[in-house]
């Protein structure tokens, strides 16, 4: 029997490739190539072929992969996710070579400190909207420079988790600022993010513990007015949104492209998401006061 275990840690992660739902009927889009990781850690990898739901989605490959250990017997413990989709395409409008979301998260034992993440590795790689190639312009401090071209299959190539948790927070504040302040906004970009804009939220999460940052602050190569943020507007499709990450107090999910669909076709899709979260228990240790 282990008599020195003060805290166990309950791991959970996920990963998925494709998932959603059209309308005019109902039907499912199927959330494929997914991999979840056991409460108690250890690690999958799963991949898919060819990929297609009716003429709305396509992906020619897709790869997914969970992992957590702790580090010492009391914490840290570690987790990382990893959702890969290659040749996606959503009704021939928006196409991508390459999409990955990758998390690493450290959580830190007992009086550790913060959570500290890394989304070192995701990409959106040869963007297309109609055809032609778009670029988005990834955030200096949720991807620095040298996160970047990290080698997704290389786990000792990746760099160690090392943004502190508020920073997610102080970032989607930044990020949601900057949006509101731009000229001939649409009204529903103001209803969606003019919270995560709000003073009271500039260090911390929204009122229901809770915001979205994403890793892209803008997407260059598009007409004016079909661009804002990482939020894309296309006319007889709907919208789009890149690289957005929703944060919790303990969690994060990843999602690299996210669909609301609007006009001929309603609906939602995504691709390449992941997410991950934990606790341990007890969810504090504090050692027993001394005699």
């Amino acid at each position: 029997m282990q008599t020195d275990v003060k805290q166990v840690f309950y791991f959970h992660a996920d990963a998925h490739s494709t998932g959603g739902f059209i309308e005019g009927p109902f039907r499912h889009i199927p959330t494929s190539c997914s991999v979840a990781l056991s409460p108690t850690g250890g690690g999958h990898t799963t991949s898919s072929g060819v990929f297609n739901f009716e003429d709305s989605v396509h992906a020619r490959a897709s790869h997914t992969h969970v992992f957590g250990r702790h580090t010492q017997r009391n914490g840290p413990w570690t987790q990382h996710v990893v959702s890969v989709v290659e040749g996606f395409s959503l009704f021939g409008r928006i196409s991508a070579e390459r999409l990955i979301s990758q998390i690493a998260i450290e959580h830190p034992e007992a009086g550790g400190g913060h959570r500290t993440i890394s989304f070192a590795g995701s990409r959106i790689d040869g963007l297309r909207i109609d055809g032609k190639p778009v670029t988005p312009v990834l955030n200096p401090v949720l991807l620095p420079e040298p996160h970047r071209g990290v080698d997704i299959y290389n786990e000792t190539s990746i760099p160690l988790a090392d943004i502190k948790w508020p920073i997610l927070a102080k970032t989607a504040h930044s990020q949601a600022v900057e949006l509101l302040q731009q000229p001939d906004l649409p009204a529903w970009i103001r209803d969606r993010f003019g919270w995560i804009a709000a003073k009271e939220n500039g260090g911390a999460l929204g009122p229901e513990g809770y915001t979205l940052c994403s890793l892209v602050d803008k997407v260059e190569g598009l007409e004016p007015g079909q661009s804002f943020g990482h939020c894309i507007d296309l006319p007889e499709l709907g919208r789009i949104f890149l690289g957005e990450a929703s944060v919790f107090q303990h969690a994060v999910s990843l999602t690299m492209i996210r669909a609301e669909l609007g006009c001929a076709v309603r609906g939602q899709a995504s691709a390449a998401s992941a997410g991950t979260n934990g606790s341990t228990i007890p969810p504090g240790y504090l050692p027993p006061p001394g005699p």
